[in-house]
């Protein structure tokens, strides 16, 4: 990959924009940049520098179909046909409003692991979500937004007795929405997202709003005080 696309696309992440107009040029810039890097093997991607990984892994995210997004729910009880009635939130902060809108969450699949005993449910999301999320980015990518909130994608269940039997030890969530890398645990996912600074992670790890167990992340963060510019995302 040439040097001056990867600054570019650093560049561009790390500035951002002021106006709608410039942040629709930025939306394409994005897109651009991401094609030549999603074109290499997985093996490839992830063998550059974590920084490298992290500006085009954000990019990716920024620029994918909520469509395409997998999200799988394990935990130590069957949900049975609750199962089905899963849905999920999705949130960003304009100005001192929390936009959020909750949609449906499809059932893929679901089976038991034989090495854990644990039940596993694949989620994917419904189409309407896409439209929420394009105008979020768009919002985001013309500095009018704040980044969308992905670290708190959780399923959720109108069932009040589900909620409540579902607590951090008996269930986690993994994310593949970039299905390329496979299922990422919370902190996998987490030390991927470059917009998050150490402030974002102190704030998700004492914030009760996520309910499944956050040991991936919150066990073990580590809090670096240089200055990285993918954290200004």
């Amino acid at each position: 990959m040439r040097l001056k696309h990867i600054l570019v696309l650093i560049g561009l992440l790390y500035v951002g924009t002021g106006c709608s107009v410039i942040g629709k040029v930025s939306e394409a810039t994005l897109e651009a940049g991401t094609l030549g890097w999603k074109l290499q093997p997985i093996s490839v991607r992830t063998s550059y520098p974590e920084f490298i990984q992290k500006v085009y892994f954000t990019a990716e995210l920024f620029t994918s179909d909520a469509t395409d997004w997998e999200i799988y729910l394990v935990t130590k009880r069957p949900l049975a046909e609750l199962s089905n009635s899963a849905y999920i939130e999705l949130s960003y902060q304009r100005e001192e409003e929390m936009v959020e809108a909750q949609f449906p969450l499809i059932l893929v699949s679901q089976h038991v692991e034989d090495s854990t005993m644990a039940y596993r449910y694949k989620y994917k999301l419904a189409k309407q979500a896409q439209d929420f999320f394009r105008e979020g980015m768009q919002l985001r990518l013309s500095r009018r937004a704040n980044t969308m909130r992905f670290n708190y994608l959780q399923p959720l269940f109108d069932s009040s007795a589900v909620q409540h039997e579902i607590t951090p030890l008996d269930a986690y969530v993994e994310y593949a929405l970039l299905p390329d890398y496979g299922p990422l645990s919370l902190g996998e996912f987490m030390r991927k997202l470059g917009f998050l600074d150490d402030d974002d992670w102190v704030k998700f790890c004492l914030d009760p709003h996520y309910i499944y167990d956050k040991t991936s992340a919150c066990g073990d963060v580590s809090i670096n005080e240089k200055s990285d510019p993918s954290s200004t995302l």
